[in-house]
């Protein structure tokens, strides 16, 4: 039986799981029909009660993200409408703590529960704020007016704090600054955030083209961990607290934590009596949960079935060493898990999923990988058709960022096609992450060329293990995939049958002016490079520039509120394809941004999405 389509749309998205005082009681955000709340839900009777409603929970820096903290009886949380609110949690009282700003994000409630320190995006930087948990007087700045700042952290004692920056014309994953700093005194004794001033610099970690990210101290005070990819691989590094000494822990192939394209997503955690490191390692794809006992740096593989796990976050009672975390398989839908580390007691409390799915049913996907132009190895994932015989039709979909990877992990739209004939085949063309720092720079100045080539080749290599039918090849993918897809329909003409693209880029030079802040520098950084120097590039890499080789259909879906990608690229490039004469057809979501949370809209995205591949590609009608 197909996977059925409405355990795609109405599937809901977790996110930020965290404890509260004690193991017993778990707080996170859900998702539903685009609409969020933070969760707080009880470990013993297993009661999911929802906390926040009005005004709605939203990170408003970058793509969002890092909506809320918890100490003890007390929540803050970032709000739509761009300022920070706290909430006693004995009572429900609920009051304004900051001032409107352009954005908010990530509030950390310091240890002794008297301050917040906040992402503020004003006056196009993004810096680290302090206020009082009351909101009795305005927040006052602690960076330095970085181009951005990312993941403040607060030592035990509350007398430092660390965060990662980085200039203009870089992203977090190009090159970043770890700073730690230390306060006038601590924040237990100062009686208002005035006497916390001046911050002192106690050290900056720097280094050319290295990407610094997610300081954590030790609850005993005394190191520091952090992840760097200084020695070209993202890494698990430890130094003391003033940023002495820092070592390097060895913890097998593959990488420690991912690119940082929202806030809070910290790649480890430490137990609550800090003789371990609890952290994530992905080695092709493929997740693995470890545990690394500290000062020996011992590194243990919990095992789990799981080949995706994310959002780690650990209890901070000593001996009481209880991690959450999302989990999925390819065939399991994401969870949230709980684990008890001494008796490896593992226990679902929440899922995404809504019905019941026949695991049995689905694809058994596996990673794969073949050599692409000049013999580089290139990776991806494939789902293949369900009980197929012969060659099949085939959807390779590019994944965004496109500094980003796709995990072997639970991909709803993977299932729905493999169980329906197709062979969905995912793409993590150079440049992606996951499998070093060389791989990802392979994307340098190559945008628009090894992923259109990965594509490519990927489908040729299908096709040479008698997988794929020639005739039926479609590619898809959603903002910088969106973009890839629009590409390859151009440059590899009589390649592919089809193509689908979601929000994706038709013109570098309208995308450079529509953006949204966080990347509106990153083609310009390392991607393309700088106006306008590089504009015969630009123009170059533009899929608009060749509109004239297009002849296979395409199928553009764009939200309108979109200020990633703005909706004007997907009108412009399917108003050129038709001028060609060629199938172009658009389907607009009036509100949607970039991406689309709306039940409504996902359903009909697919079911649009099937009924041009069955007319245009299983078919063969032109």
């Amino acid at each position: 039986m197909p996977l059925p389509l409405n355990r795609l749309y109405l599937e809901h998205k977790l996110s930020e799981p965290t404890f509260g005082a004690t193991p017993d009681t778990l707080f996170y955000v859900k998702q539903v029909d685009g609409n969020r709340s933070i969760i707080r839900q009880s470990m013993l009777t297993g009661l999911a009660e929802t906390l926040t409603t009005e005004p709605e929970p939203k990170g408003g820096v970058g793509y969002g993200s890092g909506l809320f903290a918890v100490r003890d009886d007390l929540l803050v949380y970032a709000a739509k409408d761009n300022r920070l609110y706290g909430m006693d949690l004995t009572n429900g009282e609920q009051w304004v703590i900051t001032p409107v700003y352009e954005g908010v994000a990530l509030p950390i409630i310091s240890p002794c529960g008297k301050y917040v320190a906040f992402l503020c995006e004003a006056d196009k930087r993004c810096n680290v704020l302090l206020v009082d948990v009351r909101g009795k007087t305005l927040p006052i700045k602690l960076s330095n007016d970085p181009w951005y700042a990312f993941n403040p952290t607060f030592s035990p004692d509350g007398g430092r704090l660390a965060w990662q920056e980085w200039d203009e014309w870089k992203m977090p994953w190009d090159e970043t600054r770890l700073v730690l700093t230390r306060f006038a005194k601590p924040t237990r004794a100062a009686t208002h955030s005035a006497e916390l001033l001046p911050l002192t610099p106690i050290v900056t970690f720097a280094k050319p083209r290295v990407s610094y990210a997610s300081p954590q101290f030790s609850p005993n005070g005394q190191h520091l961990a952090y992840v760097s990819d200084e020695n070209g691989w993202r890494s698990l590094w430890v130094a003391s607290a003033d940023g002495r000494s820092p070592t390097r822990v060895d913890t097998g192939e593959g990488e420690i934590g991912g690119p940082d394209w929202v806030p809070g997503l910290i790649a480890m955690r430490w137990s609550g009596d800090s003789q371990a490191i609890y952290t994530v390692r992905r080695r092709w794809s493929q997740d693995f949960l470890l545990q690394v006992a500290w000062p020996s740096q011992t590194v243990t593989e919990i095992r789990t079935e799981w080949t995706e796990m994310d959002a780690l976050n650990v209890c901070a009672l000593p001996k009481s060493d209880h991690l959450v975390y999302l989990a999925a398989t390819p065939q399991l839908p994401h969870r949230l898990m709980t684990l008890e580390v001494k008796t490896n007691r593992e226990t679902s409390r929440a899922t995404v999923a809504i019905g019941l799915i026949d695991a049995t049913r689905l694809s058994n996907p596996e990673v794969i990988s073949w050599p692409t132009v000049n013999d580089i190895q290139t990776w991806g994932i494939l789902y293949p058709a369900v009980d197929a015989t012969g060659p099949c039709p085939v959807i390779v979909h590019i994944h965004g960022g496109p500094t980003s990877e796709s995990p072997f992990s639970w991909l709803p739209q993977a299932q729905y096609f493999a169980t329906r004939g197709w062979h969905y085949f995912i793409v993590n063309h150079r440049g992606g992450t996951g499998f070093g720092r060389a791989y990802q720079d392979l994307l340098n100045g190559q945008w628009g060329v090894v992923d259109v080539e990965d594509a490519r080749t990927g489908a040729e290599h299908l096709i040479h293990l008698g997988l794929a039918d020639s005739r039926r090849l479609v590619i898809t993918g959603g903002s910088a995939g969106g973009y890839t897809t629009l590409m390859a329909l151009v440059q590899d003409p009589d390649f592919w049958a089809a193509g689908v693209s979601l929000y994706g880029i038709g013109d570098m030079y309208d995308l450079r002016a529509g953006s949204h802040r966080f990347e509106m520098n990153y083609e310009e950084g390392s991607l393309l490079g700088r106006l306008p120097k590089m504009g015969a590039l630009w123009k170059e890499r533009s899929p608009l520039t060749y509109i004239k080789n297009i002849h296979s259909p395409v199928l553009l879906f764009h939200g309108t509120e979109d200020t990633a990608v703005p909706h004007q690229q997907s009108v412009d490039y399917a108003a050129a394809a038709q001028k060609q004469s060629v199938i172009a057809e658009l389907v607009s979501y009036a509100g949607e941004g970039h991406g689309f949370v709306k039940e409504a809209n996902r359903r009909n995205m697919i079911e649009t999405m099937e009924k041009f591949l069955d007319k245009y590609v299983v078919n063969l009608q032109k």
